[in-house]
C-alpha cells in the first residue's frame, strides 16, 4: 500500500499536536514536510519484512510488526526534510533533527530515538492493542479508515511476506452515544 501524507487522517488527539508542530517547524525556518501519518496495517507489515522476509535483502527501516506501530492508530507523523523540491534524510545544517526533535516535545509529541523522522502521541502500547485509544474520534476520517482496517486485517494473527504478526485491536472505545431505549 502506499503511503499517506496527510493530517486529516491523524487520530483527532494527535491532529491538533501536529498542526502545532508545523507551524513551530515554520517559525524556525526548518524545511521539513510531513512524509507519513496514518499507516495501513498491510504497509506496516511490507516495511517490516524489508531486511527480514526470506530473499528480502533491503535495509531494515523498522522495528514494528503490523498493530505494533502508533502510525496504525493515526498517533505518529514521519517528518522529512523536503529541499528543493525532493526528500532527504541528510539535515541541511547539524543540529535540524535536534530542533525538530525540541520542537515536538513542545507540542506532548515524543521522538523514537533511533528513527529520526518519527514523533508519536504517546499513549499505552497495551491500552492501543486492546483497543484502547484516546476518546473523540467517532465520526471522523480516521475513525472510518481505522475501523475498516480493523475489520479487513481480523483479529487472528495473520502472515504476510512470510511473517507472522498480530491481530487487528477489537474495536472497543469508539465512543458513540448512548441510545434511547424509547422507541
Amino acid at each position: 500500500m502506499s503511503r499517506i501524507a496527510t493530517l486529516d487522517l491523524l487520530h483527532p488527539a494527535c491532529h491538533d499536536r501536529v498542526l502545532d508542530l508545523q507551524a513551530r517547524i515554520e517559525l524556525a525556518k526548518l524545511p521539513l514536510k510531513s512524509y507519513e501519518t496514518l499507516r495501513s496495517p498491510w504497509r506496516q507489515a511490507e516495511l517490516y519484512a524489508r531486511g527480514r522476509a526470506k530473499g528480502n535483502v533491503q535495509k531494515k527501516v523498522t522495528k514494528a510488526r503490523a498493530w505494533e506501530s502508533r502510525h496504525q492508530y493515526g498517533m505518529a507523523v514521519d517528518m522529512v526534510f523536503f529541499i528543493g523540491g525532493a526528500w532527504t534524510w541528510d539535515e541541511p545544517e547539524a543540529g535540524a533533527w535536534d530542533a525538530y526533535h525540541a520542537l515536538a516535545r513542545g507540542c506532548d509529541l515524543w521522538p523514537l530515538g533511533f528513527e529520526k523522522p518519527h514523533v508519536e502521541l504517546m499513549w499505552n502500547a497495551d491500552a492501543l492493542k486492546a483497543g484502547h485509544l484516546p476518546a473523540g474520534y467517532a465520526d471522523t476520517a480516521f475513525a472510518d479508515t481505522f475501523e475498516e482496517w480493523c475489520e479487513r486485517w481480523g483479529s487472528h494473527p495473520r502472515t504476510e511476506a512470510g511473517l507472522v504478526h498480530p491481530g487487528a485491536p477489537p474495536l472497543r472505545d469508539l465512543d458513540r452515544p448512548e441510545l434511547d431505549d424509547v422507541g
